[in-house]
């Protein structure tokens, strides 16, 4: 009879266990190997049996993948990690390694313990801010940090009186990705809130030029036009009954109420963006330094 799922998955983990302290000499190390068997070999619970294979299998990549930047790491500055950094990051990860983009800065941030050039910078929060990430922050953050491109947006509708509407916040375009702000916004709300980026509209880039895209971004050309469309209807009706049109069934009180309503309605409006900067914190620095 073929054993349960549960045994088969718990043995893949001691297995794995087993296999980093085997490749100790390549740069794993005993402690990661030690508090790996620690995390990853306990029995599991059934609810989780029917996962297990999947589960399994992601912690042998992730084996792996430490297993291999550790290859990486020069001698002369391979040192023993943390246990404390090993040991909360090995149990934050324990249920996001089925994500790519998670799962790698987990590998990065146990490897950067063993890298006395990184080390120093690696912060205690740092595993449960991964656990905090989805991959959609962790490539905002990828590419804010690789490309560099500070330039964020808002867009503002503006009225006659000085009023104003806010239709979008945070329209970053700098991940290549994904352009779509109904998923971009709350990422980069998640990541001011993490305290890895600091976004501000009370100031802006220097080169003008950098904020074009802002301005051509679909987001801006299509409110403008939609807006463009329902003032125009709304003057045109203003117009209709202004010129002794009548709505049907409705007093005359009422029809007085939707012209001034109309006439508010009509008035033409500005649409431009309010632009911005994103920028990573300190804290933000460092946590792309080890962790991507």
């Amino acid at each position: 009879m073929s054993e349960p799922l549960s045994t088969a998955a718990t043995s893949i983990a001691v297995a794995a266990g087993k296999e980093i302290t085997a490749t100790a000499s390549k740069g794993i190390g005993q402690t990661v190997s030690d508090i790996w068997y620690v995390v990853f070999g306990a029995k599991w619970d059934e609810e989780r049996q029917k996962k297990q294979i999947e589960v399994a299998n992601n912690v042998d990549k992730f084996k792996e993948e430490i297993t291999n930047k550790s290859t990486k790491i020069l001698d002369e500055n391979r040192i023993e990690p943390d246990v404390e950094v090993i040991g909360s990051t090995l149990e934050s990860a324990k249920f996001r390694i089925n994500k790519d983009e998670i799962r790698d800065m987990f590998s990065n941030l146990i490897v950067s313990a063993m890298d006395s050039s990184k080390a120093n910078d690696i912060h205690p929060s740092f595993s449960e801010m991964i656990k905090m990430l989805s991959p959609l922050d962790a490539q905002n953050l990828y590419y804010l940090y690789h490309n560099r491109d500070e330039t964020i947006s808002s867009v503002r509708e503006t009225d006659t009186t000085g009023g104003y509407t806010e239709h979008f916040k945070h329209i970053f375009l700098g991940n290549p990705k994904c352009q779509d702000n109904t998923l971009i916004e709350p990422s980069i709300d998640n990541l001011i809130r993490l305290k890895l980026v600091d976004v501000t509209y009370d100031a802006q880039k220097n080169d003008e030029s950098l904020y074009e895209k802002h301005r051509g971004n679909s987001l801006i050309l299509e409110l403008k036009a939609r807006r463009t469309q329902e003032i125009q209807s709304y003057k045109e009706t203003l117009n209709y009954l202004n010129g002794g049109g009548i709505i049907q069934g409705a007093s005359q009180e009422h029809q007085e109420l939707v012209i001034e309503n109309l006439k508010k309605l009509s008035q033409d409006t500005t649409i431009d963006i309010q632009k911005g900067i994103i920028r990573l914190t300190a804290l933000g620095r460092n946590f792309c330094k080890i962790c991507l």
